[in-house]
């Protein structure tokens, strides 16, 4: 009996641990295979493109809307971040009081206006040292999550905007 009790309880740690440990993996995001592979393992679409100049982007969607995943601080085809990006087309709206509006009040998604007047917004994310999929997969979802946030705070600036006529 006593010896039952130990296998179960050996078992039973074996099972957690490995759970932990699954979690705990760590994931090379230096190339754009391994971010197109990590985004999919996190459940979302990963289609590599190349832009211009030649250099691999990933294209991606969430809350209805596409996103880019741009390689940065690249070295012999090795790099350390990542820069996740989406643009809204050019509204009168989008102003430099919005954008400051915006981010003096969010510290993570930041949102700049291009010389086009399209809002630009922007999440960077360091993958130097490498992440666990569980981080990776957390830092995508406060991608989305913040991505929501903007949406709801630029339908209350056109909302605003529609009422003050």
């Amino acid at each position: 009996m006593r010896y039952r009790k130990m296998a179960m309880t050996a078992l039973v740690l074996a099972t957690l641990t490995g759970a932990a440990n699954a979690q705990d993996v760590l994931i090379d995001l230096s190339t754009p295979e391994q971010v197109a592979s990590a985004l999919q393992g996190a459940g979302y679409k990963a289609e590599m493109k190349k832009n211009d100049e030649g250099a691999f982007y990933i294209l991606s969607a969430a809350n209805g809307s596409g996103f880019t995943v741009d390689m940065t601080d690249c070295k012999a085809l090795k790099c350390n971040g990542l820069s996740i990006q989406s643009y809204y087309e050019a509204e009168p709206l989008f102003t430099n009081a919005m954008v400051n509006d915006w981010n003096q009040n969010n510290r993570f998604l930041k949102v700049s206006l291009n010389e086009k007047g399209q809002l630009r917004e922007w999440f960077d994310i360091d993958t130097l040292g490498k992440l666990t999929k569980a981080n990776f997969a957390d830092l995508i979802d406060w991608y989305v999550t913040m991505d929501a946030n903007l949406a709801r705070f630029v339908k209350e600036k056109r909302d605003a905007a529609k009422g003050a006529k």
